[in-house]
């Protein structure tokens, strides 16, 4: 297993390179925004991938665990367009970003310590309901932040978060083989989460309403009136139903192919690399084809996937078969993010965002986990 560690690392070394390479050339800006992406991801890289390990560690079956996972999958549904809706009312996706780290990193810090499904189910939905809408509040404050600038695309801020994710999910991994628990990946998420607060202080640039738009305009049913953002929203869902599901119980396919938990952290390190060449080149592919055309490419990669985990018999098979998170989930985030500004009116591009991300993981997770 070790050999093809060094494999996987020696294979990226030309796009890191690349990176490198990029951050003489790159802005002020874009130099914040890429190590907030980098601090922030890489802080929930001890979480997100390992949310089921840490129920699993606690003795819940996988019904109670999927229960958990529903129910935390239905707040967010609420809770992403609520808190988009708040950015784009207050005109800041900054003060609004910093606000709920905060209050996910401090609230989730009990979890190691309380035993009963119940509570731990209560204390997770708090904390999805201020963590979930963190990651399309970035997506906008990025783009948003970005527009005046030439020549910097959102792909190559946001390839610094597949970078920091992929570095701690391996580290996060090491940690939990080391120590036998999960318990040290919350210290991480604290330490690791503070950082990313302070990065966001360092950000002068902040979302605000065009003189084309006014706050007294944030209403959510405008976004319904636009049949193309309608669509996007089905198309959206049922495509990540599987894919929700596949993400969430990785931990229980590894252990049935016969990896272990710390297998995960190579895993989620290789899914997490495989999405940088596709945000390395995404103004490429933005510049020379349309968002939705994008979309709609990356879904035969997403139907793929799921195809091949039906075959996995080795925990080789399973890490391979993470190279494809690139072209399926980084080109889809790509083309997604790209679509819904241009759909959105100005004074609801927060909105639009949080609530698209809002299906596509609440709505879909609700009956991927569930199910």
């Amino acid at each position: 297993m070790l050999s093809f560690h060094q494999k996987i690392f020696q294979e990226t070394g030309f796009f890191m390179k690349r990176l490198m390479a990029g951050i003489h050339k790159a802005n002020k800006i874009q130099l914040h925004f890429s190590f907030l992406e980098f601090l922030f991801w890489g802080a929930f890289a001890a979480y997100y991938p390992y949310g089921v390990v840490i129920l699993q560690e606690k003795g819940f079956s996988n019904t109670v665990i999927g229960t958990i996972m529903a129910i935390n999958s239905l707040i967010v549904v609420f809770a992403q367009p609520f808190w988009g809706m708040v950015s784009d009312r207050i005109r800041s996706v900054k003060k609004v970003f910093i606000i709920i780290l905060v209050a996910a990193i401090v609230l989730i810090q009990p979890v190691p310590f309380i035993s009963s499904a119940v509570f731990v189910g209560i204390i997770l939905a708090l904390v999805t309901f201020f963590e979930s809408p963190l990651s399309p509040l970035l997506d906008s404050w990025v783009v948003q932040g970005l527009k005046t600038e030439k020549d910097v695309s959102y792909g190559s801020v946001r390839l610094w978060g597949s970078v920091g994710f992929a570095i701690m999910v391996y580290i996060c991994g090491g940690l939990i083989d080391r120590f036998s628990t999960t318990r040290v990946l919350f210290l991480v998420l604290f330490f690791m989460g503070w950082l990313t607060v302070f990065s966001c202080t360092r950000i002068k640039t902040d979302r605000t309403v065009s003189a084309t738009g006014s706050a007294k305009n944030v209403n959510i049913t405008r976004l319904f009136k636009n049949p193309q953002y309608v669509y996007y929203l089905i198309f959206a869902v049922i495509l990540a139903i599987p894919h929700r599901s596949a993400f969430m119980f990785i931990p229980n396919l590894m252990k049935s192919v016969g990896g272990t938990d710390g297998d995960l952290g190579l895993v989620f390190a290789v899914m997490a690399l495989s999405e940088i060449p596709t945000f390395l080149y995404s103004r490429v592919l933005i510049n020379r084809f349309k968002p939705i055309y994008v979309i709609l490419f990356s879904s035969a990669f997403y139907i793929l996937r799921q195809l091949l985990y039906l075959i996995a018999s080795e925990p080789i098979h399973v890490l391979l078969i993470q190279l494809l998170q690139g072209p399926s989930f980084a080109l889809f985030l790509n083309g997604s993010v790209y679509y819904i500004d241009e759909l959105a009116p100005e004074e609801l591009k927060s909105t639009a965002q949080t609530f698209a991300t809002s299906m596509f993981f609440g709505m879909s997770g609700i009956v991927g986990s569930y199910g």
